[in-house]
């Protein structure tokens, strides 16, 4: 029987001796065998050659980072988590399987950012984007958010061309965009892609930032903005202010403008209701 990832049997034998609960020998096994198979299909240095000795702690802080962005999991579910990932690793370099210790650096996750008016970004968007602490990215994150994009539609290729079209007509909108350009041109050269968000490193085959390769650039400004950065939670702002400003539209109009079916604008508008 071909195992789920490194060591398996040796570390199930290790976990039926701990004496721990059937269901948490179950769990902690998975959670490895997860942890495998996300390396197996996304990092390309891990599927050549697929080694204990080739896993590194950011190939651990990547893998949950992927689980709050995509999953949106919790700050204690990662917990968790890397409580499980760290079990199995102390138990490969305690009997002598790895010489290497890849959980040692990382660390839980203690933040926790509650906003329950998460419209706030909008008023202070013009100070933001004037910040020269906040990165670029999440600033143009947040613009685009306020024009009524979503992550989904401003992270396709070719992005570019619908961006071309829009009108930022406000002063601090345009001196953003002018240093948005003087960022990101260079960026664009070396990829050879005119899309907006776009990798540091050389990548001609995978030029563009995956939405959780953004969400690295937004959780560090997160902290300093004490707003909740998160593409979903602006673009949720954004329709809420959007039908504070249009509540004379009919629902048919609402649906068309925001681009909404008739079950969200029902969501959005109980949700308007909630936080009034």
């Amino acid at each position: 029987m071909k195992s789920d990832y490194p060591f398996q049997k040796q570390y199930e034998t290790y976990l039926n001796n701990d004496k721990l609960a059937n269901s948490t020998k179950i769990t902690y096994s998975q959670t490895i065998s997860n942890f495998f198979s996300y390396l197996i299909e996304f990092n390309p240095g891990f599927s050549k050659q697929p080694t204990i000795e080739n896993v590194f702690d950011r190939d651990i802080a990547n893998y949950l980072t992927n689980l709050q962005v995509e999953q949106s999991i919790t700050n204690g579910t990662y917990n968790k988590l890397l409580s499980q990932i760290t079990h199995y690793f102390n138990f490969l370099f305690s009997h002598g399987f790895t010489v290497n210790l890849p959980t040692i650096n990382l660390h839980g996750q203690t933040k926790s950012i509650v906003i329950t008016n998460s419209v706030k970004w909008i008023s202070l968007l013009p100070e933001i984007l004037q910040d020269k602490s906040i990165h670029v990215y999440t600033k143009m994150v947040l613009l685009l958010c306020y024009k009524g994009y979503n992550v989904q539609e401003f992270l396709q290729p070719n992005f570019f061309q619908e961006f071309n079209q829009i009108n930022f007509t406000e002063a601090y909108q345009e001196t953003f965009i002018k240093q948005f350009i003087n960022f990101i041109q260079p960026l664009q050269l070396r990829q050879q892609t005119k899309d907006l968000f776009l990798k540091q490193r050389v990548n001609l085959a995978q030029p563009r930032l995956s939405n959780a390769g953004l969400h690295k650039y937004l959780s560090k400004d997160e902290t300093y903005l004490n707003i909740d950065l998160s593409p979903k939670k602006l673009h949720q702002a954004y329709i809420m202010t959007q039908l504070n400003m249009l509540n004379t539209k009919s629902d048919l109009e609402l649906m068309t403008i925001l681009k909404l079916d008739s079950a969200s604008l029902l969501y959005y508008k109980k949700l308007v209701l909630e936080i009034k």
